[in-house]
C-alpha cells in the first residue's frame, strides 16, 4: 500500500520538470556561417514542413548550394499519422527557430517526432551523439524483475525494428504482462536512411543506456540522432497502428497524464497524499524509536542495491544458473572450446536457440573477482560491431560466469600464426580487420560516453563473426579513465609482454597510446603473418619492429609481407599499413597518433602520413617459442603456449 502511495505521490511532483525544452534539444553554440546559410534553414523548415503529409513520416533534403547548404530530415513516430506528423513538424521547425537561432546545426525531438540540420551532411549514416535519455521518477515494483523484462522486450523490440523490410519503416512495438493489472509497453524505431546493422547497433546503445540511467523506473525514453528506444507501463503509442494522438504543443518526452482537470486533480491527491506520507513516517518514528525497530538486513541490501543504478542495470543482465547448465549440458567436455589461466569457455545454446560462449571463471583461483566485475560493467555499457557483445553473467554454486555472443571463427591469431590457415585471409580480409580493430578502438577512446583503455590488445582477444568482422573481446584489464586524463599510473603492471607499450611495461604509465601501440603491433603480426614475441630472421638479429623499421628505412617494406597475399594484395596498401604500424610504434607516446587520425589516414589514401620516429625496443621474452606473460603486482612470469594473460581468457576457439 506504501509503495502505491509513495508512487502517486512522485509521478505527481515529476511531470512539471518535463515541460522545459532545454531537457530534449541539442544546438551547435556556434552561429550560422553566412546569412544565405540562415536564409537557407528557413527554406529547409518549409521543404520539410510540405513533405511532411506526403512521405512516409522520414523525409530528408537540402537547401541551398555550396558552402551554405543546409542538410535536415524529420522523423515521425511510425503509428502517427501524416496530419499529426505535418503539426509536430510545423511545431518543431518554430520551437527550433526559437529555441536554436541561427545554429550551424541543431536536432528536437518530441513524443511524436524528431527534427535535426546540419552544415555537414547528416543522410545515411548512424549518429550516437548527441543523444539524452530521461523517465519519470516513478519506481517499479519488482525492480529486479522489472530491469529483466525491460531488457528481454526491449532487445526483441530493436531486433524487429533494425530487421524491417528494407523501403518500410524501421519500427517496432511489443508489449508484454509484468503484473496482472500492469503492462510494460515498448517501440524502437531508427531512421529508415540507415542499414540494418547500423539501426541495431544504435538501438543496442540506446537501450544500454536505459538500462543505466532509467533502472528500475517505470518508463524511459532514449534519444538519439538516428534511433529511439522507449519503454513505459502507460500505452504511449496506438495499439492498433491506425489512431494518433494531437500533435503535442511543446516537445514532450512521454505521455502527460490521464486526461483530466490536472490542477484540481493534483491538489486532491496532494490533500491525500501528504496527511498519509505524514502518518507514515509519524509511525515509522515510533517503530525505530520507542521499539527500538530496524529494517531488515535484507531490506536495507535491497535498499543499497537499489542505491546503486549500475547494479540494478546489471541485475538486469543476470542469467539462472540452471539455464546455463542446460545449455551446456551441465558443461560437457565436447562443449568445452577453450581453456586459459582463469577458466575454461564453453558453447551453449539457449532454449530459443541462441547460441553464447560462456566464460566459466575457475573455482580454485583466488583471483580474477576484480576482473569479472570489471568486464561485466564495462562491457554491458558498450554497443559497438567491432567489440563483442556481452549477453549476461550467471553467479551460481560458488560460480561466476559470462555469457557472450559466440564467435564461430574462433581468433585472430588461430589464422595469421597457422602457416595452415594464413591463406583464408587474404589481402582483402587482413585490411577488413585492421580497419575494424582501429574502429572498435575509435569507439572505446573516443565515441561511447566512457572513455576506456583496454590494456591488452593482441591477436588472440580479436574474435571473428561468421563474415570474418573482427570484435575487440576480454576486458578484465581495461580501464574507465576520466575523459580529460590523458595518462594514468599504476603499480600492478600485467598484460603480455610483446604488446605492451614500453611506457607501461617499465614505468607503469598507461594512455590511450598505450592501446595504439599495441594496435601497431597488431598492423605489423597482420601483415607479416608472424608473432612480434617469436620473430626471428636469421640473416640479422631482428625481431618484428626492427626488422620492419629497417625494410621501410630501405623502401622495401613489402618484405615483411606474408607471402601468402603475393596474388591478392596491392602493393601499396600494403606499404601505407605498415608505414602506419610504425607511426603507431614510436617509442615517443606524443608521437603516435589517436585512433581518430589513425582511422582516416587508414580510409582515405589521400592523406599525408608524417614520417614515424624511431620505434620502441621490443619488450619481451619467450621460453621455448611460448610467450610469456607478466603480473608484475606478484613478480610471477607466466608461460604458454597460448597467449593467455593475467586476467583474461585468450586464444580461444569459438565463443
Amino acid at each position: 500500500m506504501m509503495a502505491l502511495v509513495a508512487a502517486v505521490f512522485l509521478s505527481t511532483f515529476s511531470f512539471a520538470s518535463l515541460a522545459d525544452p532545454v531537457w530534449y534539444h541539442f544546438c551547435s553554440n556556434a552561429t550560422s556561417l553566412s546569412k544565405n546559410y540562415a536564409t537557407n534553414i528557413n527554406h529547409l523548415f518549409s521543404y520539410l514542413s510540405t513533405n511532411a503529409t506526403e512521405q512516409d513520416g522520414f523525409f530528408n533534403t537540402t537547401a541551398g548550394q555550396g558552402p551554405s547548404t543546409v542538410y535536415g530530415l524529420f522523423l515521425c513516430r511510425g503509428d502517427v499519422r501524416p496530419e499529426s506528423c505535418r503539426e509536430c513538424i510545423d511545431q518543431a521547425a518554430a520551437d527550433i527557430a526559437k529555441l536554436c537561432p541561427n545554429q550551424t546545426w541543431a536536432i528536437v525531438w518530441y513524443d511524436m517526432c524528431m527534427l535535426r540540420y546540419s552544415n555537414l551532411s547528416i543522410f545515411s549514416s548512424m549518429a550516437e551523439r548527441p543523444h539524452k535519455s530521461l523517465s519519470y521518477n516513478q519506481d517499479a515494483a519488482e525492480p529486479d524483475r522489472f530491469n529483466r523484462l525491460v531488457a528481454t522486450v526491449m532487445k526483441e523490440t530493436a531486433s524487429r525494428a533494425s530487421n524491417a523490410t528494407p523501403g518500410t519503416k524501421k519500427f517496432a512495438t511489443e508489449e508484454a504482462a509484468f503484473m496482472v493489472f500492469q503492462t510494460l509497453y515498448s517501440l524502437a524505431q531508427c531512421t529508415p536512411d540507415i542499414s540494418s546493422d547500423d539501426c541495431y547497433t544504435c538501438l543496442q546503445v540506446a537501450i544500454a543506456d536505459l538500462q543505466v540511467r532509467t533502472s528500475g523506473l517505470t518508463s524511459g525514453f532514449a534519444m538519439f540522432p538516428s534511433c529511439t528506444a522507449q519503454y513505459s507501463t502507460n500505452p504511449f503509442y496506438s495499439l492498433n497502428q491506425t489512431e494518433s494522438a494531437a500533435a503535442p504543443q511543446h516537445p514532450l518526452l512521454l505521455p502527460p497524464p490521464p486526461p483530466g482537470k490536472r490542477e484540481n486533480s493534483s491538489q486532491r491527491v496532494i490533500k491525500i497524499v501528504v496527511p498519509t506520507v505524514g502518518s507514515f513516517l509519524v509511525l515509522f518514528s515510533f517503530l525505530c524509536c520507542v521499539l527500538g525497530w530496524k529494517p531488515s538486513k535484507k531490506l536495507m541490501a535491497r535498499k543499497a542495491r537499489n542505491d546503486g543504478i549500475e547494479d540494478m542495470a546489471l541485475q538486469s543482465l543476470q542469467f539462472e544458473y540452471r539455464t546455463i547448465e542446460a545449455a551446456t549440458n551441465n558443461f560437457a567436455e565436447v562443449n568445452k572450446v577453450g581453456a586459459g589461466g582463469f577458466g575454461s569457455v564453453y558453447k551453449g545454446i539457449l532454449p530459443g536457440g541462441q547460441e553464447i560462449a560462456v566464460k566459466r571463471l575457475s573455482t580454485s583461483s583466488g583471483q580474477g573477482a576484480d576482473e569479472f566485475r570489471t568486464e561485466v560493467e564495462l562491457v554491458a555499457k558498450l554497443q559497438h560491431r567491432n567489440l563483442v557483445k556481452l549477453l549476461g553473467y550467471c553467479l551460481g554454486k560458488k560460480e561466476t560466469m559470462l555469457i557472450y555472443e559466440f564467435m564461430p571463427n574462433k581468433s585472430l591469431d588461430h589464422f595469421i600464426f597457422d602457416p595452415e590457415k594464413q591463406s583464408q585471409l587474404n589481402w582483402s580480409l587482413r585490411c577488413k580487420i585492421i580497419k575494424g580493430i582501429a574502429r572498435g578502438l575509435l569507439y572505446l577512446h573516443s565515441d561511447s560516453r566512457l572513455k576506456i583503455i583496454h590494456r591488452d590488445l593482441k591477436a588472440g582477444n580479436i574474435l571473428l563473426d561468421e563474415d570474418m568482422t573482427p570484435k575487440i573481446s576480454d576486458f578484465g584489464m581495461a580501464k574507465l579513465v576520466d575523459e580529460n586524463e590523458s595518462l594514468q599510473h599504476t603499480k600492478r603492471i600485467v598484460g603480455t609482454y610483446g604488446y605492451m607499450s614500453p611506457e607501461y611495461a617499465m614505468h607503469g604509465r598507461f594512455s590511450d597510446k598505450s592501446d595504439v601501440f599495441s594496435f601497431g603491433i597488431l598492423i605489423l603480426e597482420i601483415v607479416s603473418g608472424k608473432r612480434n614475441t617469436s620473430f626471428y630472421h636469421s640473416a640479422e638479429p631482428d625481431n618484428l619492429l626492427t626488422y620492419a623499421w629497417r625494410h621501410w628505412k630501405n623502401g622495401t617494406p613489402t618484405e615483411l609481407m606474408d607471402s601468402t597475399l603475393r596474388d591478392s594484395c596491392v602493393s601499396d596498401e600494403v606499404g601505407r599499413c605498415i608505414h602506419i604500424g610504425l607511426l603507431c610504434v614510436q617509442e615517443n607516446p606524443e608521437a603516435r597518433p589517436t585512433m581518430a587520425r589513425v582511422v582516416v589516414m587508414l580510409s582515405r589514401s589521400s592523406v599525408t602520413l608524417p614520417v614515424p620516429q624511431r620505434t620502441a625496443f621490443f619488450f619481451g621474452t619467450t621460453t621455448g617459442g611460448k610467450l610469456s606473460v607478466v603480473d608484475q603486482s606478484t613478480s610471477t612470469v607466466l608461460s604458454s603456449a597460448a597467449t593467455v594473460n593475467e586476467t583474461s581468457l585468450t586464444d580461444l576457439f569459438p565463443r
